[in-house]
């Protein structure tokens, strides 16, 4: 197990690993285009329970095939990491990004329980059209954003053929459900917020409080989900100053479930930041590649 404390570590950037010189051209420069290989980016549609799901590819340079991290957005998805996207491209991954059923105009209706389902489809989609896009179809990634942290966590826990799985400021559905449940005011204003969220399709806080009270509030606790973390490298991290999913309550209790099991490679990471890091964006990249290059190639 790897446990990596890094919050206001003057060492930090001296600290950090570097993997073949890499890392550093992934963050400040772009690649030499390869001639017949360049890097590109390619719109994509795939089906999720016979719903349309738009999504987008960024093509690594060069003939690959590469290793590929499907990014997974949150609730709603303001925040898309696609500055993450880019780097991880320039560092040699192809990187994919989609919208689940439901949101900003995907088909369906927008369902918290199918979000896993959700990414299931697209990890599907990327081994089926592996040769097109120069795809190592052994070496696909998760890594979410709050909601799409969970998300990750959901799909990784259940999914055999997927090693690297990261979480960037994740939810627990979980702890949001028993919330609601016991009248918990942070929980309850989730449901407020949800009545907000006009670009997901047939969703609001009285759809949110059904659905999430529907299921055993254990099955979507991420702190449950080590046994089928196990054999993964799993990778999350926080911001200190998060006040949307505090890491006291939220994110520091699924970190110490994980960390009980040696069967799982954790690393982790609370570093200065809100719930988007918006003050750390490089920082967070840094950490982000690092992990990957190191265990995700």
């Amino acid at each position: 197990m790897r446990i990596a404390l890094s919050l206001f570590s003057s060492l930090w950037l001296a600290g950090a690993a570097v993997a073949g010189g890499e890392l550093p051209d992934a963050l400040t420069k772009d690649p030499v285009p390869d001639g017949q290989f360049p890097p590109g980016v390619e719109e994509l549609t795939f089906e999720s329970h016979g719903a349309r799901l738009p999504g987008l590819l960024y093509l690594a340079n060069g003939k690959g095939p590469h290793p590929t991290v499907l990014l997974l957005h949150g609730l709603p998805g303001n925040e898309k990491s696609l500055d993450i996207a880019q780097a991880v491209r320039r560092a040699g991954f192809n990187a994919m990004f989609f919208h689940y059923r439901g949101a900003w105009g995907a088909e369906g209706d927008y369902r918290l329980t199918g979000l896993a389902d959700d990414v299931g489809a697209a990890v599907g989609y990327l081994r089926s059209h592996a040769s097109r896009y120069r795809i190592d179809a052994e070496k696909i990634s998760l890594l979410g954003h709050s909601m799409g942290g969970f998300a990750a966590l959901a799909y990784g826990q259940r999914a055999s053929d997927v090693a690297c799985v990261g979480a960037m400021a994740p939810a627990n559905l979980g702890a949001i459900a028993a919330g609601i449940g016991s009248g918990d005011e942070a929980s309850l204003g989730f449901l407020a917020y949800a009545d907000s969220l006009f670009m997901l399709a047939g969703f609001d806080g009285e759809e949110m409080r059904k659905e999430l009270t529907a299921v055993p509030a254990s099955t979507l606790d991420t702190r449950l989900y080590a046994p089928g973390l196990r054999g993964k490298s799993v990778f999350m991290i926080t911001g200190a100053e998060d006040e949307v999913l505090p890491p006291a309550s939220v994110f520091d209790p699924v970190v110490e479930a994980f960390a009980k099991d040696p069967a799982i490679d954790l690393e982790h990471h609370t570093i200065p930041g809100d719930h988007s890091f918006s003050q750390t964006r490089i920082r967070l990249t840094r950490l982000v590649l690092d992990w990957l290059a190191s265990d995700c190639r």
